[in-house]
């Protein structure tokens, strides 16, 4: 099982009214902005394929306290896309898009184009950062 850091940030009254993303130091940084414990898994598209489809990076589960940030990626962006999706296992409540991207249910690192035994999809949210060298993705209430 991986352990992953995370960094707690304090929160300045205004956040949590700040858009869903925004500019941050180099890296792509996701905070939980509610008051539960979540759980974030992330993912990249290599744009290299297997011969049948393109190989997507996913990995996870990156448990983030209420009103902390953890970097997922560091040091200055070299993609001008990166995928997240977070659940609250408590509540049922998923933060979602539209890519679907292989996970599994304990911690993983998944490097495929297909799920294998044991792996299930989600609907990733697609962030494009752009030419930023810094994200920040607020998941909000």
């Amino acid at each position: 099982m991986k352990l992953f850091s995370v960094v707690v940030c304090v929160l300045a009254a205004g956040t949590a009214g700040a858009a869903a993303q925004q500019r941050s130091p180099d890296g792509f940084r996701a905070c939980n902005l509610t008051a539960r414990e979540i759980e974030v898994a992330k993912a990249l598209d290599t744009g290299v394929s297997d011969g049948t489809s393109r190989i997507v990076i996913s990995e996870g589960w990156y448990k983030l306290p209420p009103n902390a940030c953890t970097f997922l990626w560091t040091g200055p962006l070299q993609y001008g896309q990166y995928l997240v999706y977070a659940q609250d296992k408590v509540s049922g409540r998923e933060w979602t898009g539209t890519v679907p991207v292989c996970v599994a249910p304990q911690a993983f690192t998944i490097r495929a184009s297909t799920c294998g035994p044991n792996h299930h999809r989600r609907l990733f949210r697609q962030v494009a950062v752009g030419r930023q060298n810094g994200w920040t993705h607020n998941f909000t209430p």
